[in-house]
């Protein structure tokens, strides 16, 4: 019989154990990484949807402002009509060109619809004046039973509408979202 003691296998299963306790710590860590991940995405998904929300909130009251504007005869917002802006910066169809957060560009702050200080600040919009000319009503069925005239056929004022979900220079981390919308009134 064989009486010699094991003490070479101890050290075998010893490191095992060490390589094993190393593999679950990195499954550990890529777990723990993975997470954090996931919760930074889940953060910046839930960070754009509260801006498009603060975003359509601005428009909704930009469309009431134009509304109260007009029932009290005052121009509503900036005059971007092919007459009064020839090379006006701020009347440029696309805003990011004339620069969002340019206070020159008179935005109008609506009522912040998470003032618990969870969203980005409080939205804005802005209104400009485009101009007045015919237009076209939408099923073209305004004058259909007058005989005799262009039917479907309209003048109307339009007006541009940019909103924002917060302002970019109070919090420039965070999600940015920008809507233009076009009012038009007969």
């Amino acid at each position: 019989m064989n009486t010699r003691p094991l003490t070479r296998q101890r050290g075998v299963a010893l490191f095992a154990v060490l390589v094993i306790l190393l593999l679950v710590s990195l499954l550990l860590v890529v777990s723990l990484r993975t997470s954090l991940l996931q919760e930074r995405m889940t953060s910046g998904v839930r960070d754009r949807a509260m801006a498009v929300q603060n975003a359509e909130h601005a428009l909704k009251e930009a469309e009431r402002a134009v509304a109260a504007a007009l029932a009290e005869g005052v121009p509503p917002g900036r005059d971007c009509s092919p007459q009064a802006s020839a090379a006006d910066p701020l009347c440029l169809p696309h805003p990011a060109l004339g620069g969002v957060a340019a206070p020159a560009r008179e935005w109008i702050e609506a009522a912040d619809l998470q003032p618990d200080g969870l969203g980005a600040g409080p939205p804005a919009f802005t209104v400009q004046y485009l101009g007045r000319r015919e237009t076209q009503v939408e099923m073209g069925l305004e004058d259909e039973p007058n005989y005799g005239q262009d039917p479907g056929r309209v003048e109307a004022e339009f007006y541009r509408v940019v909103a924002r979900g917060s302002d970019p220079l109070a919090a420039p981390d965070r999600s940015q979202v920008l809507l233009q919308a076009t009012i038009v009134r007969e």
